[in-house]
């Protein structure tokens, strides 16, 4: 008989130097890690023999079902493939692999015969994992932005396929909501071991190191602040300077609540404490902050006011000769960044400020008529 030509691919791929060199015995064990690796990999299950098959087989809501069990004759069958996949390991895998064997080629033969036809039953049974179902369940608007479902929805993950759900998630990456991929990839990440996690942060690094996607980064950022630590230095610091780029031009029209410019420099408010170039990003903020263009200003204290503690330890001198200024002005955009913004930021954020708190009379800002609209009296 030509075995070759009777049975799947894969399965003589497996057992083709042994059968070929007439080591029938080490052929069938061959069958059966084939037999193995194949449910292993339909279920991303590790273990082995019996119990292996019980969990994949086995149970109420067996992880790979051959059939529909809705009726009772399904159910029975699907005990009787449970039964059948066990008895192979206890009666010819497990006795093989303890004593000395002498197979010959009808024994061969008839056994892998037969596992080739439970081969054909679990390629055709249905798992409950199928990636592309997952990843529309990560990016489904309905996802619930909190902990709980993050953590119920990756404990369905089977282990081996951890890594290929990364790499489909982040594929459609640019589809997904940031606070929403924020919670699942929180929770991915903690079930991956450390070379995982090393995979991910180096495919984050490789995407912030050459994307210009706009809406891409944004959505890494926002998902990823967290861990920004771990990112490569070469992605933070050009990921840093598109953003200091941005806030630059970044103005703030505060009758019209309207970001004018610069809404891309915002996102920086999520990583500012993890910052390389806090340096740079805090000088560009005085620039604004002491810029005659009030939109200037007001993207700053729109924005940027809580993050100057992220930046600095305590006020520099040229930040406090700026509130100083603004306060003496009367302006109270200075006040209630000092009252509020500093406030939690401790006692050298309020110490310098506190006299001119004390004698501060608010004043009308000058007028601008790119902010101000003229009064036409009728």
């Amino acid at each position: 008989m030509n075995l070759e030509t009777r049975i799947d691919e894969r399965l003589w791929d497996a057992i083709r130097s042994s059968y070929e060199n007439r080591n029938f015995t080490g052929s069938i064990q061959d069958s059966m890690y084939f037999l193995t690796s194949l449910i292993r990999e339909r279920t991303g299950l590790e273990g082995d023999g019996a119990a292996l098959v019980g969990r994949a087989f086995g149970g109420r809501n067996p992880l790979l079902k051959v059939n529909k069990l809705q009726t009772e004759s399904e159910k029975n069958v699907q005990q009787g493939i449970d039964q059948l996949l066990r008895g192979l390991y206890q009666a010819i895998r497990n006795p093989r692999s303890h004593d000395k064997y002498l197979d010959n080629d009808e024994d061969a033969i008839a056994i892998i015969l037969f596992i080739n036809y439970l081969v054909k039953i679990i390629d055709r049974s249905k798992s409950p994992f199928i990636s592309q179902v997952f990843i529309t369940r990560v990016l489904d608007p309905d996802f619930v932005s909190n902990d709980r479902y993050a953590e119920l929805l990756v404990d369905e993950i089977p282990q081996k396929k951890r890594m290929d759900i990364f790499y489909l998630v982040f594929e459609r990456f640019s589809e997904g909501d940031g606070d929403k991929l924020r919670y699942f990839f929180t929770a991915f990440l903690r079930k991956l071991s450390d070379d995982e996690k090393q995979v991910v942060y180096r495919e984050i690094s490789n995407c912030l190191k050459h994307s210009d996607d706009i809406a891409m980064i944004r959505t890494v950022i926002k998902t990823f602040a967290g861990i920004w630590d771990n990112i490569e230095e070469s992605a933070r610091l050009r990921t840093e300077n598109k953003l200091i780029n941005s806030i630059k031009d970044g103005k703030w029209h505060t009758s019209k609540a309207k970001c004018i410019s610069g809404t891309f420099g915002t996102w920086a408010t999520n990583i500012t404490e993890h910052f390389i170039l806090k340096e740079n990003l805090f000088w560009v903020l005085l620039n604004k902050l002491g810029s005659s263009d009030r939109g200037e200003q007001d993207y700053v204290f729109r924005f940027f006011a809580t993050s100057f503690g992220s930046l600095t330890a305590s006020p520099s001198h040229t930040l406090q000769n700026l509130v100083i200024d603004g306060l003496k002005r009367g302006d109270k955009r200075f006040k209630e960044m000092v009252e509020g913004d500093f406030l939690w930021l401790g006692e050298e954020w309020q110490k310098p400020f506190k006299p001119y708190i004390l004698l501060f009379q608010e004043r009308p800002l000058p007028f601008d008529p790119e902010y101000d609209e003229l009064e036409i009296p009728f």
